[in-house]
């Protein structure tokens, strides 16, 4: 309603404010393209499938930052920005969408949805009976903000899936991995080309995964890969 919009246009208002106090700070540190680098990648193994007990991908770097650019000063944690084109009553819903579930998603007030460690993969197979979804089922849904399709909002599914890889004409590995589909058939894809890498994080602000890749008949996703 009138009220509604209202909220939506005072918050772009605050939120231009602060961009066009930001802007002078971009000019004079971040023109200079040497002044964007913020470290350096000291080790990145080869990507691998079916690795460990539980049979998963693995993809991941170590990189050194530089102490001079990042420290305790200006770096507020690992989070994820909810930004301002999803309104609040309307993100807090995709998020909780069983009306009697109010404790798995709390907006935050400075919109950044802060990591507090990961959900265990028995968790993500089994989810808390208290949070359901429009089903009535048990469900961790899950927020990611990704290169190429921004925000988005999924379910995880609770049984892993087994995926086949195939790289410049090898022979296809297959690894295990969890899924992330749709809130349900009427949404949008949670995923798209370019959304590799992005971290996939449930409500409370646990991460559940790493976002690997995706399958589907077109461009879009129908179901989202992700390595726990």
């Amino acid at each position: 309603g009138r009220r509604g919009v209202l909220r939506q246009l005072e918050a772009a208002r605050e939120a231009k404010a602060a961009l066009e106090a930001f802007l002078p700070d971009v000019i004079r540190d971040w023109t200079d393209p040497a002044n964007r680098v913020i470290g350096h990648v000291v080790l990145s193994p080869p990507l691998g499938f079916s690795t460990g007990p539980g049979r998963y991908t693995e993809d991941w770097a170590i990189v050194e930052v530089d102490a001079s650019k990042v420290d305790e000063s200006n770096f507020v944690g690992n989070a994820i920005d909810l930004g301002t084109a999803i309104p609040v009553e309307k993100f807090t819903a995709m998020m909780r969408p069983s009306p009697a579930d109010t404790s798995s998603f709390r907006y935050p007030g400075d919109r950044l949805l802060k990591f507090r460690g990961t959900i265990p993969d028995e968790e993500m197979s089994s989810p808390d009976l208290k949070t359901h979804d429009h089903d009535s089922d048990p469900v961790i849904m899950v927020v990611k903000r990704g290169s190429t399709s921004g925000l988005t909002v999924g379910r995880l599914n609770t049984v892993p899936s087994v995926v086949r890889y195939d790289f410049k004409g090898k022979p296809g590995e297959s690894t295990r991995e969890f899924s992330v589909i749709p809130r349900h058939s009427h949404h949008e894809e949670f995923s798209e080309r370019g959304d590799s890498g992005s971290p996939v994080v449930a409500g409370d602000g646990r991460v559940a995964g790493m976002l690997t890749g995706g399958a589907g008949a077109i461009t879009l996703s129908d179901v989202t890969y992700i390595t726990s």
